[in-house]
């Protein structure tokens, strides 16, 4: 507190106007995992370039398509709520990233048996692409194939963080047919429309993500690559939160709050084909399932074909104890993240993760706000873009890096003289010092 407020009274006395864009403590502001691996410099997206503030479907289309085939780089800011009548399918994006801004959202709420006319990003071969703080509100769920409010095929290098996703009609977020490193951080879903239904399909399709289309698909083998980090499944996802096929994916720092008394979850976590899951440091005591069902739907008694390639590891979990479970079909080494010395990925106890993810300025979902909305990792909130919007505001702190007299960077004020340096919204710095 102390530290707070002379930092405060510094900026005041210099004429500065306040206003500390606060991430929470845990969250990396970066593609951390799978994501920031099989390209040199990581998942960039367009690296705040070119920026584009659109307000109509009309607009993001065009904004969509000039970045289509790569053909630049393309940062793209949704203002407003805009709807989406037809899915935006757009092949070959690349080196693109697509921001909420504060408020705005895509909803689709149309119901027809139509799959070009359901859903929202079609991603097909996509690689290093960012979409950050959407809130996508679809029409429920319908189970119609390939209507999922975001589907990735044949896309890599994909980080999707801080996303609001609603009410998918075949699923919320899907990734299929060799797509790869993929990271999706401090995601929410949900289902808060009454499932829908049709003649000869299910009639309860609440499934929020799957990975991977088909067990006969042997060709995804070595792909779907995934970091599932800080994501919160939240009321009315009945399964498939995720269900894996193939891939090695990470799945840390989780919370499932599925289930309720009057409308209990199938599962949370599917045991697929071939899949190699490392689930560690996540909250699984606040869900409620069907009778007769786990958290794992797979899990020891549960799997139904135990003859299956596929393993699991859960450890420091909450509402599962520590195991390793090894289908009889499968042979080689049990997956662990920390075996490549490339990949990273910080995470915290379990017993944090519902109060970090629940909290509604800086947890799960669309709660990043304008300050926040950059590429650029934990230690430059300069913006960019983003004050194509606000042009007019005066300019005001977003971010301070701490420095010693000898030059070197800390992570806060030490004892003795400090230097700090102000990042201004205007992306310029203003240097001072402090005694503490």
């Amino acid at each position: 507190m102390k530290k707070t407020i002379i930092i405060s009274m510094m900026l005041v006395s210099l004429g500065i106007e306040v206003s500390f864009a606060q991430l929470s403590s845990y969250d990396q502001n970066a593609p951390v995992g799978w994501a920031s691996i099989g390209l040199e410099e990581g998942c960039t997206g367009s690296n705040d370039e070119n920026p584009v503030v659109v307000k109509t479907e009309e607009e993001l289309r065009a904004a969509l398509q000039a970045c289509k085939g790569g053909k630049a780089s393309k940062t793209i800011y949704i203002s407003g709520n805009i709807e989406v009548k037809e899915k935006l399918r757009y092949d070959k994006v690349t080196n693109c990233t697509i921001y909420g801004l504060p408020g705005s959202s895509l909803y689709n709420r149309n119901h027809n048996d139509n799959a070009d006319y359901a859903g929202f990003f079609y991603c097909q071969n996509w690689e290093n692409c960012i979409l950050r703080n959407l809130t996508l509100l679809g029409a429920g769920a319908y189970d119609i194939s390939a209507c999922d409010n975001i589907q990735l095929v044949e896309s890599k290098n994909i980080w999707i963080d801080h996303c609001d996703i609603q009410d998918g009609v075949d699923g919320n977020l899907d990734a299929k047919t060799k797509s790869d490193y993929l990271t999706i951080s401090w995601c929410k879903f949900s289902y808060l429309i009454a499932p829908w239904s049709r003649a000869g399909e299910s009639d309860d399709h609440r499934c929020s993500s799957m990975w991977g289309s088909s067990d006969n698909r042997g060709d995804d083998e070595g792909y779907l690559n995934a970091t599932f980090v800080n994501c919160w499944w939240y009321h009315g996802c009945g399964q498939r939160c995720p269900r894996i096929r193939f891939g090695k994916v990470h799945i840390a720092n989780c919370l499932w709050e599925n289930g309720t008394e009057s409308d209990p979850a199938q599962y949370c976590i599917g045991i697929g084909h071939s899949s190699k899951m490392y689930i560690e440091n996540s909250d699984f005591t606040h869900t409620v399932l069907k009778s007769g069902q786990s958290n794992m739907r797979g899990h020891n008694k549960y799997f139904l074909q135990d003859d299956k390639k596929y393993h699991f590891t859960l450890k420091g979990n909450l509402g599962e104890a520590d195991a390793v479970e090894v289908g009889k079909g499968y042979t080689g080494t049990v997956y662990n993240p920390y075996a490549d010395a490339n990949y990273k990925c910080g995470v915290y106890p379990a017993n944090l993760v519902a109060d970090v993810l629940r909290n509604t300025e800086n947890g799960a979902g669309a709660t990043l706000d304008e300050d926040q909305l950059t590429t650029r990792g934990n230690n430059n909130y300069n913006v960019t873009a983003v004050k194509a919007v606000k042009t007019a505001d005066p300019a005001r702190v977003v971010g301070i890096r701490y420095y010693n007299m000898n030059g070197m960077q800390l992570t806060s004020p030490q004892k003795g003289v400090n230097i700090l340096e102000f990042q201004m919204s205007d992306g310029t710095t203003q240097i001072n010092k402090i005694y503490q």
